[in-house]
Formats: C-alpha cells, structure tokens, sequence
C-alpha cells in the first residue's frame, strides 16, 4: 500500500478556479460583466449609469459590496436590473452566466431571478 500523498502546493487562483465548485444560491441580476451592463445600456437608452468606461463601472460595483450596508450595496441592482427588461437581455445575461461559472468550474448552480422586476419595458409574467 503506498501511503505517500502527493504534495499539492498552496493554492493557486488556477488551482482553486478548475476545482469542481456548487452554487447553492446565485442572483441572475447580481453578477453581470461591467461590459454587459454598459452595452444593453446603450441598446435600450438606459442612461443612468455612475459610470460607461468598463474598469469605472466594476469599481463603483465593487465599492458598493464593500461598504457592508445593505442598502447602499443594492444600489448596483438598480442598474442591472434596468438593463434587463428585453427578452434579448435576458438572454443574453443568462448565458454569459452559464458560461462565466462554468470558467469557474462550477459543475451545479441554483440561479434566481425575480420576473416581477423585468416588466417595465413590457414583458409580462
């Protein structure tokens, strides 16, 4: 019986990133890329944004789920869930986050939505 167990080394943002991960609990709305937001923005003439310039835009993200308030941290959803009201939009936000957690070796995630805050442009329940 060999008992020798192979030396992994510390953890690495490589190792720790392709090890097979489950998300019991993520928010459609809540992790859009900063270039997503920016771009159905300007398809659907949404102008409120604090920033346009990608790099702006995911510090301004950052800084709210930072400041530990939980109201100032749902500011950012004001604006992903602005720019979420168009069936394209969805859509697309869906697969951009099938497609970034399966980068992070997610192999089973619960994603969430709630369909009563995408109605303001028309689409119904």
């Amino acid at each position: 019986m060999d008992s020798h167990i192979p030396q992994v080394g510390p953890p690495t943002f490589e190792r720790v990133r392709n090890v097979p991960k489950v998300v019991l609990h993520d928010h459609l709305d809540g992790g859009l890329r900063p270039e997503t937001i920016i771009e159905l923005a300007d398809e659907i003439g949404y102008t409120d944004l604090p920033a346009t310039d990608p790099d702006e835009l995911t510090t301004w993200m950052m800084r709210g789920a930072n400041r530990k308030d939980l109201t100032l941290y749902l500011e950012t959803f004001a604006h992903t869930v602005a720019v979420m009201q168009t069936p394209e939009g969805i859509e697309r936000v869906a697969r951009e986050c099938a497609e970034d957690l399966a980068a992070d070796g997610v192999v089973y995630a619960e994603v969430r939505f709630a369909p009563e805050l995408h109605t303001e442009h028309g689409l119904s329940l």
